[in-house]
């Protein structure tokens, strides 16, 4: 049954509700409110809806439902047996006559989880339950549409599984450090050298942070090393690196 609800002046200055919905749009959303029950909730039923509301249109109101909820003023739910669509925001802006409320409803409220048996795009019940939520078109959607941040797969095998770890050459990948960073490494350890830092960087870097076969794994640990054997090696030792050097400064394979 259809009742009387409010409008105001502000409705028609409503921006987001005009930039992504068209004029017969937000006609279809005014005349949503007069089917709603006291909660701003009434049963999906498309065909009725369209006799209801825009009897002398050629349009589709699914997609004027979805648009509104893809921008944020209705937003659909199932019990798993019927859809129905809640008006956000129903209650703030109406006040129901108190008849409706002693009188009941027989839609069940509007809840996060119920939301998510819907699949959007179809306006059918996801009889998985597998969370679906609305494909976003380019548009911004309001932060309640985003039902589960963590699962945005719409398989429910995918969601299960775990991500994969990145290979461990990934994870350890080597990367040469500035003078600057050398030189704040140094402050920490008190080695009050500086100049030190240039060449050990300028070393390393002619080498390619690579002695041999073995690349560098923990520049910092080769800096100490550099400064507990007396700086920079001798020239004729520049082709090689001393064989007692730390295995945990050095690690096989390529850079």
């Amino acid at each position: 049954m259809a009742r009387a609800r409010n409008i105001k002046h502000a409705f028609f200055m409503n921006d987001d509700l005009a930039e992504h919905n068209c004029a017969l749009g937000r006609l279809f959303f005014i005349g949503l409110w007069t089917l709603a029950d006291y909660k701003g909730d009434l049963e999906w039923r498309a065909a009725k809806i369209k006799a209801q509301l825009l009897p002398y249109d050629d349009t589709d109101v699914k997609k004027l439902a979805i648009n509104l909820d893809k921008s944020g003023f209705i937003r659909f739910y199932s019990d798993g047996d019927k859809i129905y669509l809640n008006i956000v925001n129903f209650e703030k802006h109406q006040n129901p006559h108190k008849n409706e409320r002693e009188g009941g409803t027989d839609v069940p409220g509007y809840n996060e989880s119920m939301r998510q048996i819907i699949d959007l795009n179809t306006l059918t019940i996801n009889r998985d339950f597998s969370g679906l939520i609305p494909e976003q078109d380019g548009t911004a959607p309001a932060d309640s549409l985003i039902l589960n941040p963590d699962s945005l797969s719409l398989n429910p095998e995918d969601s299960a599984k775990q991500p994969e770890a990145e290979p461990p050459e990934k994870q350890k990948r080597f990367m040469p450090p500035t003078v600057d960073q050398v030189i704040a490494y140094m402050q920490e350890i008190n080695w009050g050298n500086p100049s030190e830092a240039t060449k050990f960087v300028n070393y390393h870097t002619t080498k390619g942070w690579v002695v041999g076969r073995t690349k560098m794994k923990d520049w910092q640990a080769a800096l100490r090393y550099w400064r507990d054997n007396s700086a920079t090696p001798p020239v004729s030792q520049q082709g090689r690196f001393p064989q007692t050097f730390d295995n945990q400064v050095y690690e096989g394979g390529d850079l």
